[in-house]
């Protein structure tokens, strides 16, 4: 059994497509075989985004003794639940780690840099543009104070500085305040590093102001029908991404396989609403199946852990490098914080009004201003 803990409904982030697309990914596993012959089954728990039940998700999780979760993300009690985890050996494969606790686990296997780091990633970007005064853009939460510890230094050391962090609040209803404040101090350039709820009011806003500024934000959440709501928005902003855009299957072949079995297993979905979200649930499967497939007998918490700390080069169907989970890749002066990462690159990504486009020749290291 395997298990995932994430916030599948609620009134804070709710990622439904995240879940679906695991029980989805599996389902299609089990039925080419699974894993040496033995279907696998998901355990999934809806932590609503609250603390005390992301808690218990997690007590339910070693009391049903899985073998390992997969693309969990839990925000609002990440130590408490690592703990739990750290305590039962029960590993964590494709977690979007945000807490440090997450970050120094030996038990984390994460094939992206975190949370934080697609942030980076937005300002390496609008930085590898030539903009050198940032703005950027987060939601209004107490997290949102400490942004800058890290921010400050990483634009620093790559000449830049970023002139206005402005905290974007869920109760606005006034979305054109947040673009205006963007724009002050001569910035050049805004990373919006929002959920999709408030993302799709700053970018509304933006259409109706047409500012004369570089707008960067990442495209996992958005799919293409968004994309084409989001009308001149979205033609010309750029896009980082741990993935390529889950359509372009010219660039980068391999997307064909999970694209095929995610609108085949997942009820109403297409290539038009998909999101590469769905990607981090596939792969996190993928690269379970490719590691345990060669392991006799039925797995354990121990004998996946042992496995995917032994496994080198793991074949993830060209979408990302082959993967060494413990390749670990320093941090610099955050390496104390900022533990095990072993893929902290990240793609570029365009749309043109049809489809995206992702430059296999513009990955890059968002570790590299550290």
């Amino acid at each position: 059994m395997v298990g995932q803990i994430l916030p599948l409904s609620g009134a804070n982030l709710a990622l439904p497509e995240v879940g679906n697309s695991l029980a989805a990914s599996i389902t299609a596993l089990n039925n080419t075989g699974g894993i040496n012959g033995h279907p696998m089954k998901l355990i999934q728990c809806d932590s609503q985004g609250v603390a005390s039940v992301e808690v218990q998700c997690a007590q339910q999780m070693v009391s049903d003794h899985i073998v390992a979760t997969f693309a969990d993300n839990t925000f609002s009690a990440e130590a408490q639940v690592q703990g739990i985890f750290n305590a039962a050996g029960i590993p964590r494969i494709g977690i979007e780690k945000a807490d440090p606790s997450e970050y120094e686990s030996p038990v984390n296997f994460d094939f992206t840099g975190g949370g934080i780091f697609i942030l980076v990633a937005m300002m390496d970007d609008l930085i590898h543009k030539g903009d050198k005064k940032l703005s950027v853009l987060v939601p209004d939460s107490p997290q949102a104070a400490e942004t800058h510890l890290l921010l400050d230094p990483i634009a620093h050391n790559q000449g830049a500085k970023v002139v206005n962090y402005v905290l974007v609040s869920s109760a606005s209803g006034d979305y054109s305040q947040y673009v205006a404040q963007a724009q002050e101090n001569g910035a050049q350039g805004m990373a919006l590093a929002l959920p999709n709820a408030q993302l799709f009011q700053v970018a509304q806003a933006i259409n109706q102001l047409s500012p004369k500024i570089d707008y960067t934000t990442g495209i996992a959440g958005l799919s293409l029908n968004q994309l084409k709501q989001l009308g001149q928005f979205s033609t010309k902003a750029s896009y980082v991404w741990w993935t390529p855009g889950v359509d372009d299957v010219r660039n980068f072949p391999g997307l064909a396989q999970p694209v095929a079995q995610l609108t085949t297993y997942m009820k109403n979905a297409n290539v038009n609403n998909l999101t590469a979200q769905s990607l981090t649930s596939w792969l996190a499967v993928h690269a379970f199946y490719e590691v345990m497939k060669a392991r006799p007998g039925t797995p354990t918490a121990a004998s996946v852990l042992a496995a995917f700390k032994e496994a080198k080069d793991i074949p993830m169907n060209g979408l990302i490098s082959p993967w060494t989970p413990t390749d670990y890749q320093s941090a610099g002066s955050f390496s104390s914080i900022f533990q095990n990462v072993s893929n902290p690159w990240a793609y570029r990504v365009a749309y043109n009004g049809t489809g995206t486009q992702t430059s296999t020749s513009q990955m890059f290291n968002t570790f590299a201003g550290l």
